[in-house]
């Protein structure tokens, strides 16, 4: 007899999605050849949110984002490659993700993170946009487009409970 796997997708929060049992039934033709009504208990899984709904779609079909720069353009942003992001999570870890004009004020020491930052940046565009420069990037993206792309970056790539 083949053994049934319970395999769930886990919602946003990480947790496994709520199971509901459903008794059903079911006519089973036993050794001597009768029919037989028998009660079998089948799970249903509890229907989703829409934010788990889009989540998960967007985790199989790896929509690509959107962000729409100083230029009037909107770019398309992909998800990366195992390689990227792993270069993403160490980038990350140089600038700071949460203010992102803490990048460009100098420390004690006069260094900023504007270089980092606009690194960071532009790993969200090379792999649609191989062209697309880090200067062209700091003269088109402003504060909150630079904040809107690493947040679609960091979404995208599955990195937000690594962080």
């Amino acid at each position: 007899m083949a053994e049934h796997r319970n395999i769930a997708i886990p919602n946003r929060a990480g947790e496994q999605p709520v199971v509901e049992s459903q008794q059903k039934t079911v006519d089973i033709q036993n050794q001597e050849g009768d029919m037989q009504a028998t009660q079998v208990k089948e799970e249903t899984p509890a229907p989703l949110s829409k934010e788990e709904s889009e989540f998960i779609e967007k985790v199989f079909f790896e929509e690509d984002e959107s962000v729409r720069l100083r230029d009037g353009i909107s770019y398309k942003i992909p998800p990366l490659g195992l390689l990227d992001a792993k270069n993403l999570m160490k980038k990350l870890n140089t600038i700071d993700t949460g203010v992102i004009i803490a990048n460009l004020i100098a420390d004690d020491e006069g260094k900023d993170s504007y270089e980092e930052l606009l690194d960071v940046l532009l790993m969200a565009f090379k792999p649609y946009y191989p062209n697309m420069t880090a200067e062209y990037l700091g003269k088109y993206v402003d504060i909150v487009s630079a904040k809107e792309i690493i947040d679609i970056m960091i979404g995208l790539n599955g990195l937000k409970k690594s962080l």
